[in-house]
């Protein structure tokens, strides 16, 4: 009778402390990929924001009075962030609210935009330009060496309404598109309002 007390002992302590690490796992997990999906929100936010012809503070603006809608239930971050320092999940609540909003709301205006609203628009190129960005790679703990340029291309681009854009471009519509003369691109009226351009890069 005592050994058997002594066993269903051990194994109670086995349980919790196994218990205890699946615990520590999942929650790490869960960091992880909360990091990626910021990681990637902000990825995709920023590639839908070049076929959309808005202003950069309207989807920043939208982000952040879902940020401050929601700003209440900045105490359910202390699982990632581990603390009850009230400026440190605020910052967190700030971030990762704020970086799942702005793709809900860009990737929302693209990806249901208005099919029936589709139309062609004539564009004149006023200028066009390559941006070179160095490349790095990692070749030891605290070594970098240079691994190339990578190039980026842009049209300046004068609407019908006077309206100017720059617009991130392929290489390919780079090399056919010539300065001062004009260009065609598809749109759509975006789910909330913005215009998305759909065809023409």
């Amino acid at each position: 009778m005592v050994e058997l007390s002594y066993l269903f002992g051990q194994f109670c302590i086995f349980a919790d402390i196994y218990y205890n690490i699946m615990k520590i796992i999942f929650i790490n997990t869960l960091r992880v990929l909360m990091i990626l999906v910021i990681i990637i929100s902000c990825g995709v936010a920023y590639v839908v924001y070049e076929d959309t012809l808005a202003a950069w503070w309207i989807p920043v603006r939208v982000a952040l009075i879902i940020v401050i809608a929601t700003i209440p239930f900045y105490k359910g971050w202390i699982w990632l962030t581990t603390m009850d320092d009230k400026v440190i999940n605020c910052c967190c609540h700030l971030v990762c609210v704020g970086a799942i909003s702005c793709v809900l709301f860009l990737g929302g205006n693209y990806w249901f935009a208005d099919s029936a609203s589709t139309h062609e628009e004539k564009v004149m190129v006023q200028k066009k330009y390559i941006e070179t960005h160095k490349k790095t790679r990692r070749v030891g703990r605290h070594r970098y060496v240079s691994d190339g340029v990578r190039k980026e291309y842009y049209l300046q681009v004068a609407f019908e309404n006077g309206n100017v854009e720059t617009l991130h471009v392929s290489p390919s519509t780079y090399n056919k598109t010539k300065t001062g003369r004009p260009k065609i691109l598809t749109l759509q009226k975006g789910l909330f309002g913005l215009p998305v351009i759909t065809k023409g890069l």
